[in-house]
């Protein structure tokens, strides 16, 4: 470790792009959803809505495209459907993840996840994905006032946790999520997710293709002259 260099003693996880590989599965039930209520919507609609709670992108779903269901009727269609295919769906975690969660528990790291999805999504998933133990805390956003791009998820990872945002780093793989965290004052990894979509991720102080990539040592964790300075 370099002199004065500062141990982010905390990683807080996104879980879908990050976790699992299931935007493309959100991504289709926006835009289906969307068809069923009239709209003609294009993949890029709902690709840059990625990250993002359903109380914040059906609103602007229903303004943008005009549609008459109220917002109530379009988020149940949505969780509704979402649900069903994800207690079907065979998921698994993104290459790289278990290891990387073994080395942080047996490294005494704290994690979190802090995640748009409901509550019962995340728990849904942890149970699926057998990774409950690996969380001190699962922290969703639609117990926040403001969804992602807002800050708010990951300051209240953060009290939960009971440590500051600059001893915080976050794993995300959408820009709203890349901006919630660099708004929140944490350190950013961003994974390019490849079926993640079009995704700014330029913010982030650190950007990988693999989880491979995050060096075995930890060292990644600290303040260091290779990672941008925060934007």
């Amino acid at each position: 470790m370099k002199e004065g260099a500062t141990l982010r003693d905390t990683v807080i996880f996104d879980m879908d792009g990050v976790l699992i590989d299931s935007q493309p599965l959100h991504f289709e039930i926006d835009l289906e959803v969307l068809r069923t209520a009239g709209a003609s919507p294009t993949r890029a609609d709902v690709e840059r809505r990625a990250g993002m709670a359903n109380r914040d992108r059906w609103p602007e779903y229903k303004r943008e495209f005009g549609l008459s269901l109220s917002v109530d009727k379009l988020i149940d269609l949505h969780v509704g459907i979402l649900m069903k295919l994800f207690r079907e769906s065979s998921l698994c975690p993104i290459n790289g993840i278990p290891e990387l969660l073994k080395l942080l528990k047996v490294t005494g790291i704290k994690t979190a996840v802090a995640s748009s999805s409901s509550m019962a999504l995340i728990n849904l998933v942890m149970e699926k994905l057998r990774v409950t133990s690996y969380f001190d805390d699962l922290v969703t956003g639609e117990d926040v006032k403001n969804g992602k791009p807002a800050p708010d998820v990951f300051i209240k990872a953060a009290a939960c946790l009971n440590v500051k945002p600059a001893q915080c780093v976050v794993i995300e793989d959408s820009a709203n999520g890349v901006l919630a965290a660099k708004r929140a004052g944490m350190r950013c990894v961003a994974y390019a997710n490849p079926t993640s979509g079009e995704q700014d991720l330029s913010p982030a102080d650190m950007i990988i293709d693999s989880f491979g990539q995050i060096n075995r040592s930890l060292e990644w964790l600290m303040d260091q002259e290779e990672l941008c300075t925060i934007k």
